[in-house]
């Protein structure tokens, strides 16, 4: 969970690196401190030296251009037009719907397969994309009453509601209202519903394009949105003592997946409450006429459209986490009636899961919360980073504590981001073998790792030196837009 401590917290707030789609990236020293935010958004500079930031989503920031370092940067969507105007082949195409896709605009994905093959109508990698999509739309699945039927049984809370979309039923009880001073403009629950239906079409869409065939749900998937973090964690410990913790989970067994509104939590309220108490302060300095009040106003907006994105970023991330276990479970990736090692499903739904700026920043993007704790040990504790020690599923079987398991998730994340770019074949093979074994297979270190042996064509040190240099290369937006640090 991203608030572990409220005072921790607000530091680290004011100090973290923040991305999606948009056209300017700024990094903005907050009035009165010597802290520094890097964010994404659009950034205009008026006659006197004022500034605005507009975040996409979540409102504006009044601000001192002295204050700020500005990098204009071009929109995927600006990108992909780009590529859609030089587009003359085929393959350029294709080549654009695979942007497109890890980008999470999945629209275009369609529009340019559909150039493609009119180009080449034997491209295959664009018929797939275009099969897909006519699968998907000619699915039925129904009234979904019984879906409905084994949500309520399950949760049993009266008050909650029903939304569905095209392929999710939600049960919640979040409000229909929605904060309009905040950007917003639709209720959580249709947000959330959103979210999944891009993950759930990206998901199939990754592996259909390249050749996997994954099999569509007959049903529509069932989700829970708490609207409040205690009645979630009543309902998740009356289940399992081991899901005291779990900030949002996958349930195989029942097939539902289950949140909650971070904007709940009694951290969260916490950190509200201080950046109430910062306004109030800017209010009785500027009552009092003293210059502070400005920069005390400033800072509290500030600290305050950084919880929100925090909020929503934790939101985003978890329920984009989760699906991605349950499509995998609903697709016949990783069949439910197997065991899968913790790094394989951890380090797949890692890849899907990177939040940006309240949004969901696509496939594979670069985690600029997962790539600082990969660095931490592959540069720190080789032995422990090494491909070997994360195919044997060592890395989470021997984890003492919260943080190794956290370790676990980087290095997991980082393996599956290098194979998913690197080795896509190789570890579709791996995946299908590990389906393959029986569902009562103990799933051992010796087998995990000779399993892995002869799928991968490799030999363990040199893909472990590949890998490394793999992930060497990969940085965050930030790292490229300002060299001299925030790593």
């Amino acid at each position: 969970m991203r608030f572990w401590k409220a005072t921790a917290v607000v530091l680290a707030l004011v100090s973290c690196t923040m991305e999606t789609a948009s056209a300017d990236l700024i990094r903005y020293v907050v009035p009165g401190t010597d802290l520094a935010v890097v964010l994404r958004g659009r950034y205009t500079v008026q006659a006197g030296g004022n500034a605005t930031f507009t975040h996409p989503k979540l409102g504006r920031l009044y601000m001192s251009a002295g204050d700020v370092e500005h990098q204009r940067l071009a929109e995927p969507s600006d990108e992909y037009e780009k590529m859609i105007r030089r587009a003359k082949t085929a393959e350029a195409f294709v080549e654009a719907a695979d942007y497109a896709l890890h980008n999470g605009m999945v629209d275009e994905v369609y529009e340019a397969a559909t150039e493609a093959v009119a180009l080449d109508p034997n491209n295959a990698e664009a018929k797939a994309i275009l099969d897909l999509r006519d699968l998907i739309r000619s699915t039925d699945l129904g009234d979904s009453e019984a879906e409905e039927a084994h949500l309520r049984q399950t949760v049993k809370i009266g008050r909650m509601k029903i939304a569905t979309s095209a392929h999710y039923i939600l049960l919640h009880d979040t409000p229909d209202a929605f904060d309009r001073e905040l950007g917003r403009t639709k209720p959580r629950a249709q947000e959330r519903l959103e979210l999944l239906e891009q993950v759930y079409e990206s998901f199939l869409l990754k592996f259909h394009s390249k050749g996997v065939e994954l099999e569509i749900p007959r049903q529509r998937l069932m989700v829970v949105l708490f609207n409040e973090e205690a009645d979630y964690n009543r309902f998740a410990t009356s289940l399992s003592p081991s899901l005291a913790s779990a900030i949002g989970f996958y349930d195989p067994k029942s097939n539902i997946a289950f949140f909650y509104d971070h904007g709940s939590s009694d951290e969260f309220r916490l950190l509200s409450g201080i950046v109430d108490d910062l306004k109030a302060q800017g209010d009785r300095l500027g009552r009092a006429n003293d210059p502070r009040a400005r920069d005390a106003i400033r800072a509290a907006a500030t600290i305050r459209l950084l919880i929100e994105i925090d909020r929503e970023n934790s939101d985003i991330e978890v329920v984009s986490h989760e699906c991605t276990h349950q499509m995998a479970g609903n697709t016949g990736l990783f069949p439910r009636d197997i065991m899968t090692p913790s790094w394989v499903h951890e380090g797949l739904a890692t890849y899907f899961e990177s939040p940006s700026e309240a949004a969901w920043s696509g496939i594979g993007a670069v985690n600029s919360e997962r790539i600082p704790l990969y660095r931490i040990l592959a540069e720190n504790d080789p032995e422990h980073a090494h491909v070997s020690f994360i195919v044997s599923d060592e890395i989470f079987d021997l984890a003492g504590n919260h943080i190794s398991r956290v370790h676990g998730y980087c290095q997991a994340w980082g393996l599956t981001h290098f194979m998913m770019e690197r080795h896509f074949d190789e570890l579709m093979t791996y995946y299908r073998r590990l389906g393959e074994l029986p569902p009562d297979t103990p799933l051992s270190a010796d087998l995990l790792t000779a399993l892995f042996d002869d799928v991968f064509s490799s030999d363990r040190e040199s893909l472990n030196i590949e890998f490394h240099s793999y992930m060497r290369g990969l940085r965050t937006e930030t790292e490229d837009a300002f060299s001299d640090g925030l790593r």
